[in-house]
C-alpha cells in the first residue's frame, strides 16, 4: 500500500507539480534531436571556401580550377597572384583552402613529365580540413585520368582503349547503413541519448536526498517503498520520452528503424535504468540538493566524449578504455546506431545485461546509503 502510494504521488509530482518536471524528461531528449538535427541537416560538408592562386595561367590550369568550380565541397571566393597573399588568406580565416597551380603546370603534362598541385589547408578545424583534402583528392584523380585518357586518344587510341590504359583497376564503392556519409545518421542519435540522461540528472538527482531536507513522507514510510516508488514514475517516464524521441529521428530527419522495435525500447529501457541508478547514487550520497545535482556533472559530461560514439574505443588509451565502461552511454549510444542504421547490433544483448547489473548494483549501493542515512536523520523521531 505504501509503494503505491509513493507511485502515484511521484507521478502527480512529475505531471501536476507547481513546476511539472516531466517537461524536462520529455523535451530535452527532444530538444537535442531537433536543434542537432538542424545543425546537421545537410548532413555533409559543402561550399569550403577556396583561393586559388594559379601561376600557370593556360587552358589546362584553367580546366582544373572549373572542376573544383563545378563540385559542390567547394566555393572559390578569391583568386590571388602571389602566395604570401593566400597564406595570410588562410592564416586570417577568410579562407579554409587554397590550390596552387605551378607555372609548369601545363608544359610538364605536355611532356609527360607530371606535375605537382599544393592544397593547403586550415586545419584548425578537422572536418573541413579532412573534407576539403579528400575532396580535392577526387577532383584531381578524376582530371588526371581526363587528361590522360585524352592525350591517349591524341594517338589514334580508342577512348575505351585508353581509359583501361590510363585506369587499369577501377574500385567502385557502395556504402551501406549510412550511404550519404551524413553526420544526422552518425550523431543524432547518441546527442538524443546524451539529452535523455542531462534530463534525468536534472529531475532524479534531487529525489532521495530531498527526504534528508524536508522529509516529505515522514518516518512512516518504509525505506524500500520510498526508493522503489520514486524510481519507478521516472524510469516509465523516460522510456516515453526515449520513444517519442526516436519517433521524432524517424519522421523528422528520416532516420530509418532498420532494427526491430522492441529491441530499441529494451535498450532505452535499460539505459534509462542505470542512469537513474546512476543518479540515485549521488543523491543518496550528497547532503544537500545543490550537490547532489552538481556532482553527477563531472560523471556524466564526458560520456558523450568517452562512448565511442564519435571517436572508436579502440583508439583509446587504457585510462579512456576504462573510463567509459563506466559510462551508461557506452553502452547505449553504439548499439542504438547499429540498431538503427544497420538493423543489428552485435554486443546488444551483452551491453543491456551490463546495464542492468550496473544498474542493480549501483542502486542496492544507492539504498543502503539512503536507508543509512534516513535512520540518521530520524533517531530523534523512532527507528525508520
Amino acid at each position: 500500500m505504501q509503494l503505491k502510494r509513493v507511485i502515484k504521488n511521484e507521478f502527480y509530482r512529475l505531471f501536476c507539480g507547481r513546476y511539472p518536471l516531466v517537461l524536462i524528461i520529455f523535451l530535452l531528449p527532444l530538444f537535442f534531436t531537433i536543434v542537432f538535427g538542424m545543425a546537421y541537416e545537410e548532413n555533409v560538408v559543402n561550399d569550403i571556401s577556396l583561393v586559388v592562386y594559379d601561376q600557370d595561367q593556360s587552358m589546362l590550369s584553367r580546366k582544373l580550377i572549373q572542376s573544383y568550380s563545378d563540385s559542390e565541397r567547394f566555393k572559390i571566393i578569391a583568386y590571388v597572384d602571389d602566395e604570401k597573399t593566400m597564406e595570410d588568406m588562410l592564416q586570417s580565416g577568410k579562407v579554409l583552402t587554397g590550390l596552387e597551380i605551378p607555372a609548369d603546370f601545363s608544359q610538364n603534362i605536355k611532356l609527360g613529365n607530371g606535375t605537382n598541385l599544393l592544397l593547403l589547408a586550415n586545419s584548425t578545424n578537422n572536418i573541413f580540413a579532412n573534407a576539403g583534402i579528400n575532396a580535392a583528392r577526387e577532383i584531381n584523380k578524376s582530371f588526371s585520368i581526363s587528361v590522360a585518357q585524352k592525350t591517349m586518344e591524341s594517338f589514334g587510341i580508342l577512348p575505351t582503349a585508353a581509359m583501361n590504359m590510363v585506369y587499369p583497376v577501377r574500385m567502385g564503392v557502395r556504402i551501406i547503413n549510412n550511404p550519404v556519409n551524413g553526420y544526422n545518421p552518425f550523431m543524432l542519435s547518441g546527442l538524443m541519448l546524451n539529452g535523455l540522461q542531462i534530463a534525468l540528472l536534472l529531475v532524479v538527482s534531487p529525489l532521495l536526498v530531498d527526504e534528508y531536507e524536508n522529509k516529505r513522507y515522514g518516518v512512516n514510510y518504509n525505506n524500500i517503498s520510498l526508493f522503489v516508488g520514486k524510481a519507478v514514475p521516472c524510469w516509465i517516464t523516460a522510456v516515453a520520452a526515449y520513444i517519442i524521441s526516436l519517433l521524432a529521428l524517424k519522421y523528422v530527419f528520416d532516420i530509418a528503424w532498420q532494427g526491430p522495435f522492441y529491441q530499441l525500447v529494451l535498450l532505452g529501457s535499460a539505459f534509462s535504468f542505470m542512469v537513474i541508478q546512476i543518479m540515485f547514487l549521488f543523491s543518496a550520497m550528497n547532503k544537500n540538493t545543490t550537490l547532489a545535482m552538481e556532482t553527477p556533472l563531472l560523471y556524466i559530461m564526458p560520456g558523450l566524449l568517452f562512448s565511442g560514439i564519435s571517436w572508436p574505443e579502440f583508439s583509446m588509451n587504457k585510462f579512456s578504455i576504462i573510463f567509459s565502461s563506466l559510462l551508461p552511454m557506452t553502452y547505449a549510444a553504439d548499439n542504438l546506431r547499429d540498431l538503427l542504421l544497420a538493423g543489428y547490433a552485435p554486443c546488444l544483448w551483452r551491453d543491456m545485461l551490463i546495464m542492468l547489473l550496473f544498474g542493480l548494483l549501483l542502486g542496492t549501493i544507492a539504498f543502503f546509503i539512503f536507508k543509512f542515512r534516513r535512520k540518521h536523520v530520524y533517531k530523534n523521531e523512532g527507528k525508520v
